[in-house]
């Protein structure tokens, strides 16, 4: 699976449609490309712990892959409902849902995907993308996923981390990410289904940073059942 495709279509019928190459090329050499807009500078709101000089970049990696689809919904409210089919190589997904929760998706896949050192810790994840994950879901794919990365190692004669501080590293580092994006965001927003679909990855990593551990704790009656 390398292609994943949504196909968002609105209240009034419009239908848009978004494919997301997980391995696409990375669009950092863009460097005069007028059509993307200002916010999507790398000096905009520049994360703090964004690895990139703004002489030598020109633009947010993120903020540019996102700019289409944040101009497209703009003006669009949270709470619009809208129906959207997921569809990969393998399977396809179908929700109705309000348009933060479908943007929190589509954004989230781009982001994970594409070329920020910092979000691309994500990787793994979209390649099991999972629409619409709850955060219950998206903990057990996060912690699943990283506790395979630590067998990797583990096999490879290098030190694992078992107890999973490794994991509120990473979500420590994402926070200001988010929160720099969001700010690219109300920029180009008028209304708040694009800032809201942004805010929700902000929540989840202050959730994690506080601890996975008392998130994994609420799923051991769940886990348990399979020992």
């Amino acid at each position: 699976m390398t292609t994943i495709t949504y196909i968002i279509t609105r209240e009034d019928g419009r239908e848009c449609r978004f494919d997301v190459d997980i391995e696409r090329p990375s669009r950092m050499g863009e460097q005069n490309d007028e059509n993307h807009p200002d916010w999507t500078h790398l000096g905009c709101h520049q994360c703090p712990n964004c690895p990139f000089d703004s002489s030598d970049y020109l633009y947010c990696p993120v903020a540019i892959e996102i700019a289409e689809i944040a101009h497209h919904f703009a003006n669009t409210t949270s709470i619009e409902r809208t129906d959207v089919w997921v569809h990969t190589d393998d399977r396809s997904f179908f929700k109705n849902v309000d348009m933060q929760s479908a943007l929190r998706s589509l954004f989230g896949l781009i982001m994970a995907s594409g070329p920020c050192p910092i979000l691309s810790r994500l990787k793994p994840l979209a390649h099991f993308h999972l629409p619409f994950a709850t955060l219950q879901e998206t903990i057990h794919r996060l912690v699943g996923t990283y506790l395979a990365s630590q067998y990797i190692l583990h096999n490879d004669g290098q030190e694992a981390d078992w107890e999973l501080k490794g994991i509120e590293e990473i979500y420590h580092e994402l926070k200001p990410v988010n929160l720099h994006l969001m700010k690219r965001i109300r920029i180009a927003a008028s209304e708040d289904a694009n800032i809201n679909a942004i805010q929700s990855f902000i929540s989840i990593a202050s959730i994690v940073e506080m601890g996975v551990d008392d998130i994994v704790e609420k799923m051991v009656p769940i886990l348990r059942n399979g020992q």
